[in-house]
């Protein structure tokens, strides 16, 4: 199971498309147009999308969530922007554990740099969008284990602090 920043979404698929063709990636998408092209080029890369409810209807998130991770046992690699849909940007939420926990997968914290890079900054999540013919690297943390009855909030500390120096790092090798 991958977990990225959200600004990274248009980058991660692709790398996830180039290093892990093997898997099946399935990731949330929102009911907005952004979210249905975000499902279209999942879909031309050989991955799905399940669609989030909208805003505040958390019992129908709740079941989104059990639903992406039964995708995930069933031998898909469930994908989750634990700070996505909405943010704050870079601070993570719990919905990738939950995810996790209930898949019994391992969550994997990724980084992706790209150079050039080219951002949306009137976005909260800053997107980065690759460009055609650009580099990109991908940095990995080490995989967090969540256990069937583990507390979630020292896990969310950790999972901020992995995603943050693997961001650091892909930056950092990348310049």
């Amino acid at each position: 199971m991958l977990a990225f920043w959200h600004e990274y979404n248009l980058a991660a698929a692709i790398a996830a498309h180039r290093l892990r063709r093997h898997q099946y990636h399935v990731s949330f998408s929102t009911r907005t147009f952004r979210g249905q092209v975000m499902s279209t080029m999942l879909a031309a890369l050989d991955s799905g999308s399940v669609q989030l409810p909208a805003e505040g209807e958390r019992s129908e998130a709740a079941r989104l969530s059990l639903e992406l991770a039964r995708i995930g046992r069933d031998g898909a690699s469930p994908v989750v922007s634990p700070d996505g849909p909405a943010g704050p940007y870079r601070r993570a939420k719990p919905g990738a554990l939950i995810v996790a926990r209930e898949a019994g997968a391992p969550l994997q914290p990724w980084a992706v740099a790209v150079r050039p890079p080219w951002r949306m900054r009137s976005r909260w999540d800053r997107h980065i969008v690759p460009l055609p013919f650009c580099r990109l690297r991908v940095e990995e943390a080490s995989p967090i284990t969540v256990g069937p009855r583990q507390r979630l909030r020292p896990l969310l500390t950790e999972l901020q602090a992995a995603l943050d120096a693997a961001a650091e790092r892909a930056d950092a090798r990348m310049a």
